[in-house]
């Protein structure tokens, strides 16, 4: 099998779930990993299994042979980052959020396109076997016409925000918040799974923890929120509630989505159950395509996502290999398309209204 050469630029998690992932994938090669902050390497190579790490990203880009980068930076940073690997003629897949605002989004549009290049955004969780049979039910017309979904996650990462500094995820101005972390798969996931899009929103965006003291009583004052809830409308007619609290005291992260159509209705627990209902039947169990797990030599914070991630490094392995996307992988226009939902959420907070989103 032939490995395609990787560049990652991040060291937070890119060395710590993207470079072990595709070390553990017999179709890439992460040949180097770039730091932004210019961060301690040694921990660097530890996390990543790297040894190849710049301190400094245009360098990686001038001085290695790459197929694609993956951008792993702060939010703020991910437009520069891609037009810099467009322009030296390199594929991109970029996390998520896709940037700061849509008009960025649109530069990064462009270079692709001048560029010719994939232009890819990194939504894991669409290959979950819980996500693609939710998928699967939708797309085969057995809910009918879809009237309502509800959508709701808990972390309980209280403790972790009153304890720990949450750095560029704090502040609002490099893209921070939960909104954009979690609330871009929730947004993403909606979209792909009904093929329609958000319509309007009314919104609000809280902070539950707005500040943070070390132990020298330095405070980090965070301009970002930690929780959200939206109600809006799809295209198609549906509504929709999302929301979001991290801000809690609990043992396990929960999740929950439910889909009602006329006829029939669907329950998603946790990513790893789905329960389907035909008309006013009792809800059933759906036998889902069965969970994969790590090598048992993988570390543990990438292990956590193998069962989505590895997934997706197959689709986007043979969209390599044939020349033809895998119909699940994100790209830009997708990214764009959540962007445009994040960018009227956090205009419908910020003026108390109702938005079209646009």
């Amino acid at each position: 099998m032939a490995k395609y050469r990787v560049g990652i630029i991040g060291t937070g998690f890119g060395a710590k779930v993207h470079a072990p992932m595709m070390k553990f994938h017999d179709g890439f090669e992460v040949v180097a990993i770039a730091s932004v902050s210019r961060g301690n390497i040694e921990n660097t190579k530890q996390f990543s299994g790297i040894e190849n790490v710049y301190t400094d990203w245009k360098q990686m880009l001038e001085q290695e042979e790459l197929d694609f980068v993956v951008v792993a930076s702060a939010v703020h940073l991910h437009k520069e980052m891609t037009l810099a690997a467009f322009n030296k003629g390199i594929h991109v897949l970029c996390e998520k959020p896709m940037a700061l605002n849509i008009a960025e989004t649109e530069e990064m549009i462009a270079a692709r396109n001048d560029a010719g290049k994939l232009g890819l955004i990194n939504h894991e969780f669409r290959f979950l076997p819980a996500r693609t049979k939710v998928k699967q039910i939708l797309n085969s017309g057995d809910l009918g016409e879809i009237t309502h979904v509800r959508y709701e996650c808990t972390f309980p990462s209280f403790q972790s925000l009153v304890s720990n500094s949450r750095g560029w995820l704090g502040q609002a101005e490099t893209g921070g918040g939960m909104l954009g972390a979690i609330g871009s798969h929730m947004v993403d996931s909606l979209h792909w799974w009904t093929d329609s899009s958000f319509h309007e929103v009314f919104a609000n965006l809280t902070t539950h923890v707005p500040e943070f003291k070390d132990d020298q009583g330095n405070v980090e004052h965070r301009t970002a929120d930690d929780a959200f809830q939206i109600i809006g409308s799809l295209e198609n007619g549906a509504t929709v509630t999302l929301e979001f609290l991290s801000a809690a005291r609990q043992i396990t992260n929960s999740m929950r989505l439910e889909v009602y159509g006329i006829k029939g209705t669907l329950i998603m627990l946790d990513d790893n159950k789905v329960f389907f209902s035909s008309g006013d039947a009792p809800l059933e169990e759906v036998v889902l395509t069965p969970d994969i797990s790590a090598p048992a030599e993988m570390p543990a914070v990438a292990a956590r996502y193998y069962n989505g991630f590895n997934r997706m490094l197959d689709a986007l392995y043979e969209t390599f290999k044939s020349g033809k996307k895998h119909p699940y992988l994100s790209e830009f226009e997708d990214g764009q398309m959540t962007q445009k939902v994040l960018d009227a959420v956090r205009l419908s907070a910020k003026e108390g209204k109702k938005v079209i989103v646009g």
